[in-house]
């Protein structure tokens, strides 16, 4: 109650004082500010855009990373990148200048952020696409459903405080990964002057200059960095473990003493390092270790890594989409999917259709299916088929410069004098 009261509070302060100021302070179009998640993480869509536009736009285009987190700033500086820490003077006053906001999840909104950049350009690159219910429509299926959240005056109240924080905006550009993606999901999900489709600059995989991917792998877990070059020269395989985050378990994934031994031991028989990589609200993640069995720091970046990695393991986390361009093997523990499903999330699409790969409720099912997938890869079709429909395609390493060219023909962005990139103004149809 202390923090939503805080919260209003914060917002009418922005209301009165800043969003006028916003109006009135002119903009810069050769200034971009990037604003990650979680008070300004150096991941996602956010981190690898950075990494792509900075070389493409200097010296015409300022990009700053704009984060709560100094670690960050700390990071990037001393890698050649433009940071600043939030809510210091220079990036409140960098804020009201930028003439567009790159953001990849709701969080960008908070601090007074919202109010900072009215009447900037601002781009959400959302930070995950898969078959969960988001924003908008989330919060829509959820008031349908019946019982107190349906009923009409809260309902308006509801949105009414959502857009009073700023939480619910119209955005200039909501980008996504396909069209099948862009129609069924974003569209119903934001409000946004345009929709493309032109990929995510997460989706690189390595694909970066020397100096990008050097950077890129900064905040990657340390430990597993020094240790996955040596997993792969001695012929082991590397098999990735992303859970999503919900409240409903006791422990990660159901990780106890005797499953975590079962897996050590599996690990040990088939050749295999499982790297697990939790959110970090999750309890008792730190109590997983094993001989094979290792953490990544709950601040780290994952994308790295998956192009090393020989497959992946998940529940309900939006990663696996990801993980389909690798065409790897892709592996679903779901031992409570009527819970999640009830107490957690909507899911938009059916289950079973949009995750190609088994499907176990323990992990004693789910390391026998693992061992046949090895011998046969019986899901290459259909990971194929999803693939095709995730992302129309389209080669990823040309998010960032379509997602400049498309800025650029809206002139949101300085005008280059050449371009390598044919006009993509068809993809927002």
């Amino acid at each position: 109650m202390v923090d939503q009261t805080l919260g209003l509070l914060s917002a009418l302060l922005g209301w009165i004082l800043l969003a006028p100021l916003a109006a009135l302070v002119p903009r810069r179009k050769d200034w971009i500010t990037i604003v990650g998640r979680d008070e300004g993480k150096f991941v996602d869509n956010a981190k690898y855009f950075l990494l792509q536009a900075t070389p493409a736009l200097r010296p015409k285009v300022r990009c700053v990373f704009v984060t709560e987190r100094r670690d960050v700033t700390d990071m990037l500086l001393a890698s050649g990148y433009e940071a600043m820490l939030y809510p210091r003077w220079r990036s409140v006053c960098f804020l009201l200048r930028a003439g567009t906001l790159i953001a990849d999840s709701a969080e960008w909104h908070l601090r007074l952020r919202h109010f900072l950049t009215m009447r900037c350009r601002r781009v959400q690159l959302w930070h995950g696409v898969g078959y969960k219910r988001i924003e908008l429509d989330q919060w829509r299926n959820e008031a349908s459903g019946g019982g107190w959240k349906s009923w009409p005056l809260l309902r308006i109240a509801r949105s009414a405080k959502r857009v009073f924080l700023g939480r619910v905006v119209r955005y200039d550009l909501v980008n996504t990964t396909s069209a099948f993606y862009r129609d069924e999901v974003f569209k119903p999900a934001f409000h946004s002057a345009h929709f493309t489709a032109l990929g995510y600059p997460r989706n690189t995989f390595g694909n970066l200059d020397e100096a990008a991917k050097a950077t890129a792998w900064r905040n990657v877990d340390s430990e597993i960095t020094g240790c996955v070059h040596g997993w792969l020269a001695d012929g082991r395989r590397i098999v990735l473990v992303a859970p999503t985050f919900r409240d409903t378990r006791a422990s990660p994934m159901g990780l106890g003493a005797t499953t975590l031994a079962l897996l050590d031991s599996w690990c040990e028989l088939q050749r295999v390092e499982l790297v697990f990589k939790f959110h970090p609200a999750e309890r008792r993640a730190s109590e997983v270790a094993g001989r094979h069995l290792h953490l990544c720091g709950p601040e780290s970046d994952l994308y790295p890594l998956m192009p090393l990695s020989s497959a992946l393991i998940t529940d309900y986390s939006s990663i696996y989409m990801d993980y389909l361009l690798l065409d790897k093997p892709i592996l679903f523990l779901v031992p409570d999917l009527d819970e999640y499903v009830s107490k957690d999330r909507q899911l938009q699409f059916d289950f079973r259709d949009m995750t190609p790969g088994p499907k176990a409720s323990t992990w004693h099912e789910l390391v026998k299916h693992a061992d046949r997938q090895w011998e046969a890869d019986e899901y290459i079709e259909a990971r194929g088929a999803l693939k095709l429909k995730a992302f129309d395609g389209r080669p990823q390493e040309f998010a960032v410069p379509l997602l400049i060219e498309f800025m650029r023909d809206q002139e949101w962005l300085p005008k280059a004098a050449t371009s390598s990139i044919n006009s993509v103004t068809q993809a927002d149809a």
